[in-house]
């Protein structure tokens, strides 16, 4: 049982580099564009797989050239492609505008992911049964789909982690009370709490750390970027701030976050000595490292890139 298997969204990612967003009606010269792969299963998927995870991607894709793109580039870094089903629809696409501060902005077209259904998954079920530690699940896909599998997969030995991204208000909360590990970043953690609390401080943080373990989650990690992470869980109350290393001129923060999830279920598996703070630190480290980098799965560092240390 060493498989992590991601349960979600894949798409093309089209990268617009501007100095700024225009205003309404306005047209403005963009600096670069580019093509990479992305979706957020996809990207924390490849994440795990390129530090040397056995991974598996259940999702789906259109029958067009995006979906065969996205099938061949699973392929070449070695990710399980046997449960990616094809549709007769879109393949999902992602527009990215990147800012000269390294700040994006995305619009997203969900395509062929909102058709992720029931039997899909189920086509997997003994997989994800008998032979994985780690199960990645976003809200990319369609959120019944993803209550449904938590819930026959509730009695199962996996560790299930649920990326609150992008967050929905008043929805699904018996999917935050089934997930293992419930991760989301700022603004979202505060659309899951009603916007009770605005994060900005450590301290406020902790407080909405408070407020997300209260809805029934069993742990919580809140990640606020340059400033590390927050965690508590249902048995530890008191929040545990991991602080990073800061990185002064970020190019991109695309994908940063999966970065950040891919590493972190690579080190439950490899690393299961380990605690908790120090597993989410490595993955901290690692997702920080992206933020230098163009891209999203191209800023993602293969293991022989990283520190002998991270793997100790």
């Amino acid at each position: 049982m060493s498989k992590i298997v991601a349960i979600g969204s894949c798409c093309t990612d089209m990268f617009f580099y501007t100095s700024k967003l225009p205003n309404p009606g306005q047209t403005i010269h963009g600096k670069k564009f580019t093509l990479d792969f992305g979706g957020k299963g996809a990207n924390q998927c490849i994440a795990a797989q390129k530090l040397g995870a056995d991974t598996v991607f259940i999702g789906c894709v259109g029958s067009d050239i995006f979906g065969r793109d996205i099938i061949s580039n699973f392929k070449r870094w070695g990710v399980d492609t046997q449960f990616i089903s094809k549709k007769s629809v879109d393949t999902g696409v992602a527009q990215i505008n990147v800012t000269d501060n390294g700040e994006n902005y995305i619009i997203i077209v969900a395509g062929a992911n909102s058709t992720l259904q029931k039997e899909d998954v189920d086509k997997a079920y003994d997989l994800l049964l008998k032979e994985t530690s780690v199960v990645l699940f976003q809200f990319e896909t369609p959120l019944e789909t993803t209550e449904y599998i938590l819930n026959k997969l509730s009695t199962a030995n996996s560790c299930k982690i649920v990326n609150g991204a992008p967050a929905y208000t008043n929805s699904y909360q018996n999917i935050l009370k089934l997930a293992d590990i419930f991760c989301v970043n700022e603004s979202e953690a505060e659309i899951f709490t009603n916007c009770i609390k605005k994060i900005n401080s450590i301290e406020s943080a902790n407080e909405v750390l408070s407020l997300l373990l209260k809805q029934g989650c069993k742990i919580v990690i809140i990640t606020l970027g340059s400033l590390g992470a927050v965690f508590a869980s249902k048995d530890k109350r008191e929040p545990q701030w991991v602080k990073v290393p800061k990185v002064e001129n970020p190019i991109d923060t695309t994908g940063a976050g999966d970065a950040f999830l891919g590493s972190l279920a690579y080190f439950i598996v490899h690393t299961p000595n380990l605690s908790l703070y120090e597993q989410i630190r490595r993955a901290c480290i690692i997702a920080t490292r992206t933020v230098q980098f163009q891209g999203t799965q191209k800023s993602y560092p293969l293991k022989h890139d990283l520190p002998e240390e991270l793997f100790n």
